[in-house]
């Protein structure tokens, strides 16, 4: 589909100058300006100036940064309690918001209704001899309608007439109207929207055969976190692997009974020491070449986890590589993070560093020759952190070079053993060049919501909830910019507390409104019911696979479910609350129906289509 027209303004260094302050304001603009800036005419700027009720979609710097929209009411904490360090896992170094003001990244969007205005960066300067670009942070005051634009680009020295940055202007009908623009805008940056092959291995049935073109084609398979987290060994991950083929369970249901392809992804826990990325013999006797084997021999895609930018401070790099470890201004170690299953506070590398560099390409390097061809790097906003560099330069500079490293042998391995990265925990704007297959959200978890969590204010905090509301927000992007990972899907029972309907949602929701269907229940310990939830889902999976699907929001934490061919509708309601029937009903049939007394029930998805399973 074509989209709309949108407007372009390139903003050029005026003068060589070394960029000393965090951020660098290039612009600003009234709501009024900027529907002038998208061509909107005078009467079409009405409605996004005078309604109160205007949605603002702040677009979220990081993977696990806030990714829905806001209504005038609501607005996004601006640090977290206690825990400070957590502020960490969703904003950008020095964004901190004013009151009043809510902080965005990459692009944003104004939602009156049906209609979108939208301003969106782009990220390289393109051609053969092109450069990245770096990230625009949008400053939004809905009290003052005005939207102000600023660069992060602290350590860059500008040289004059140098291309600082390049902000594309549109306005349009629909959320489809919104992908099909987007796909214009950033065709030359992603391969995602051009078919996306280097993903292909992971979505054709057979070699030589292409991917399926249109409707739902997922790429999937199992992870070990969301069920062991760090406590895994060999013996656990054997059983796991041999009793996925061997018990009927969602994804040999929906990838192996299909001659798919899927994914077996051994997760944290397979290391001495997270940035210390030597095997544990007492865990992993055998070594993880012995597992990739075993997982290739099985007939699927062995995968494996990694944090190449992050240490902690009892790995040896800490102390035996201690000047690769990125410091401030007085000498003290730049704080990454907090992980309460590692030493508590982790510390990231100094990625302007070429032994540091080829330290972390040397990682990647062997757990490609150790047979693994998808690995999930995290934690990838680390290398955006701002410091004392050894060789000076921007953030934005140094991460772009060493993600070109990370993913460098995609295109240098084998014909026959493709490799493909997922991204996890990065900069939304500055990766999808690189990772075209990467999280969109929060973490999932195996209840509602992390209660404890969610009172020190972090908004990125692992939580089925927090994670359906990032996977719905940021559904625009998938097939777009990235190849959406929504994170898991349960079928499980066991050492789960989701409910029947929520595993539902978590399963359809990630289905329809993303790229990736993962899952870590165990095989073997299924109970008859989960296995029946797996049925059920393959069935929905099966009648609503050749169609594109959206979502709109319609109230606080309650969605409207739409379809590009307009056959299939639905209402999806996280919130807590009944949502009562305020629509009229579609002729059609409930493919799912979890209506009750009048309301859609809490916690729930309902979808009418003109076909069932």
């Amino acid at each position: 589909m074509p989209g709309v027209p949108y407007h372009t303004k390139t903003f050029y260094a005026q003068s060589d100058v070394l960029q000393n302050a965090f951020c660098m304001e290039i612009a600003s603009w009234t709501y009024r300006e900027l529907c002038a800036a998208a061509g909107l005419g005078e009467k079409e700027r009405e409605p996004f100036i005078q309604n109160r009720d205007v949605l603002v979609y702040p677009g979220g710097w990081q993977s696990w940064s806030a990714g829905w929209e806001l209504a005038a009411d609501e607005t996004l904490p601006r640090s977290v309690l206690l825990l400070r360090d957590l502020i960490k896992l969703t904003n950008r170094d020095g964004d901190a918001p004013k009151r009043g003001e809510i902080v965005g990244h990459f692009l944003m969007y104004l939602r009156s209704g049906d209609m979108y205005l939208c301003v969106a960066s782009r990220t390289w300067t393109g051609g053969a001899s092109g450069a990245p670009l770096p990230p625009v942070t949008f400053r939004i005051n809905r009290k003052k309608q005005r939207v102000v634009a600023e660069l992060f680009c602290p350590g860059k020295r500008w040289t004059a007439h140098e291309v600082m940055a390049e902000l594309r202007f549109f306005a349009c009908e629909g959320c489809f109207n919104l992908k099909d623009t987007l796909v214009a805008v950033y065709r030359a940056e992603t391969s995602v929207s051009a078919g996306a092959s280097a993903l292909d291995f992971l979505t054709r049935t057979k070699p030589g055969q292409a991917a399926r073109a249109g409707g739902k084609n997922p790429i999937g398979g199992y992870e070990s976190w969301y069920n062991h987290y760090t406590n895994i060994n060999e013996k656990l991950i054997l059983e796991d692997l041999e009793s996925l083929p061997a018990t009927d369970n969602l994804i040999k249901r929906i990838f192996l009974d299909k001659g798919k392809p899927a994914v077996f992804q051994i997760d944290d826990g397979w290391e001495q020491r997270v940035g210390q990325w030597e095997i544990d013999e007492k865990k992993f006797p055998r070594g993880l070449r012995f597992l990739a084997e075993k997982i290739e021999r099985q007939g699927l895609t062995p995968g494996l986890w990694i944090a190449p930018f992050i240490v902690t401070r009892k790995s040896k790099i800490f102390s035996e590589k201690y000047e690769w470890v990125l410091k401030d201004k007085t000498g003290k170690p730049v704080v990454a993070g907090f992980n309460h299953l590692w030493d508590g506070r982790y510390y990231c590398l100094d990625l302007s560093r070429d032994d540091a560099l080829a330290y972390i390409q040397g990682l990647i390097d062997r757990m490609i020759d150790w047979g693994f061809r998808y690995i999930k790097i995290d934690f990838l906003y680390a290398g955006f952190l701002f410091g004392d560099f050894a060789r000076g330069g921007s953030p934005y500079e140094h991460y772009e070079r060493a993600c070109a490293l990370l993913t460098k042998r995609a295109a240098s391995a084998d014909a026959d053993a493709p490799v493909a990265f997922l991204g996890c925990g990065l900069p939304l704007g500055a990766s999808f060049r690189h990772f075209p297959l990467s999280r969109i959200g929060a973490d999932a978890r195996e209840e509602w919501d992390w209660k404890l969590v969610k009172l020190l204010g972090h908004v990125g905090r692992p939580s089925a909830y927090i994670n359906l509301l990032d996977t719905i927000g940021r559904s625009f992007f998938d097939g777009v910019i990235y190849c959406n990972d929504p994170d898991v899907v349960f079928m499980r029972t066991r050492n789960c507390k989701l409910t029947e309907n929520e595993k539902e949602l978590i399963a359809l929701v990630n289905f329809l409104l993303a790229g990736q269907i993962m899952t870590s229940d165990d095989p073997l310990h299924l109970e008859p019911a989960d296995m029946q939830l797996a049925k059920r889902m393959s069935a929905l999976y099966a009648a609503l696979a050749d169609d594109e699907y959206g979502a709109v929001r319609l109230d606080r934490d309650v969605f409207r479910l739409v379809s590009r061919s307009g056959k299939t509708t639905g209402v999806i309601n996280l919130s807590n609350r009944p949502h009562p029937l305020r629509e009229p009903l579609m002729n059609r049939q409930f493919l799912v129906d979890r209506r009750k007394n009048g309301a859609y029930a809490p916690h729930s998805i309902s979808i009418q289509t003109g076909t069932s399973p």
